[in-house]
């Protein structure tokens, strides 16, 4: 905030120049302030009820050219506000994700397709049926102004005698409004260590389960991102940092211990060097 008193005015006797330089100082001060707010990543609201937003969805959004929807399983759709209302992604089950606007009920229009069917797929699941809808975390990420990328995400499952543990790695994609159709060139950051879960039993006998104050080796992770203007003016600089609290077997909660683990992202290299991130023991795809 600008206090009017510390500003000296070579023309303090006429009013009009004085408040014209404090006009012009505000706004220069304001201009700043913007320029220095920290770029973010802009979080989706998934639309749980789509007849409930648009009772007509099927017959204005499933006919758009280039989407495709089927009996089973609807499109996952999510909302970001805009200043002039709102707009919408959608996530089909042609492996597409659609940047859309509801001009009223039924009437939809689509500002971008973004195909994905050539993007190379996520393992499977042993016996796993190939997935027909994508599975993004609902937010956008910054690549550069105007520029975002979303988090394609890859589950892994592993299931042991009293546990079990789960695996997320996402694949950053750059949603480009000049490339309709996404391949390998459009992935920012490879199977980068996402979330996960695991639970390992640690009592055996029934001695153990009476007295032990904790029965299970349990360790949680997941990521978050922080994003800077690139120095050189490019693609803007990511930093990631992993947090994972481990509760070992055989102790009380008070002895759960927090690390947090830092890495800086490159474009179009690995992202993540194997080991780097504890990732609760798990797997990352090279």
């Amino acid at each position: 905030m600008i206090n009017e008193s510390t500003i000296t005015l070579k023309h303090a006797s006429c009013p009009v120049l004085r408040a014209a330089a404090l006009s012009a100082l505000i706004m220069a001060a304001c201009g700043i302030a913007q320029a220095q707010e920290p770029i973010q990543a802009i979080r989706l609201r998934e639309i749980k009820n789509l007849d409930k937003l648009d009772p007509n969805w099927i017959m204005g959004l499933c006919n758009l050219p280039g989407l495709e929807c089927n009996k089973v399983e609807e499109p996952k759709l999510y909302e970001r506000k805009t200043a002039t209302g709102a707009e919408y992604y959608a996530v089909m089950v042609n492996k597409t994700i659609s940047r859309l606007v509801m001009r009223a009920p039924g009437q939809w229009e689509a500002l971008n397709v973004w195909n994905l069917a050539k993007f190379p797929a996520p393992p499977k699941a042993e016996g796993a049926g190939d997935p027909r809808l994508l599975d993004i975390h609902p937010a956008l990420y910054p690549v550069a102004p105007d520029l975002w990328a979303v988090a394609v995400l890859s589950n892994t499952s592993e299931s042991y005698s009293g546990g079990g543990a789960a695996f997320k790695t996402a694949d950053f994609v750059v949603l480009d409004s000049k490339a309709s159709e996404v391949t390998e060139k459009q992935r920012l950051f490879a199977a980068v260590p996402f979330s996960c879960t695991k639970t390992v039993r640690a009592c055996f006998s029934e001695k153990e389960y009476k007295k032990s104050p904790h029965c299970h080796d349990e360790s949680t992770g997941f990521l978050a991102l922080k994003f800077a203007p690139s120095s050189t003016g490019g693609l803007h600089d990511w930093t990631a940092t992993w947090h994972e609290t481990v509760w070992p077997g055989g102790v009380p909660k008070t002895a759960q211990t927090t690390t947090r683990t830092v890495a800086v992202l490159k474009p179009g290299k690995q992202a993540v060097a194997p080991g780097m991130f504890p990732f609760c023991g798990g797997p990352v795809d090279q």
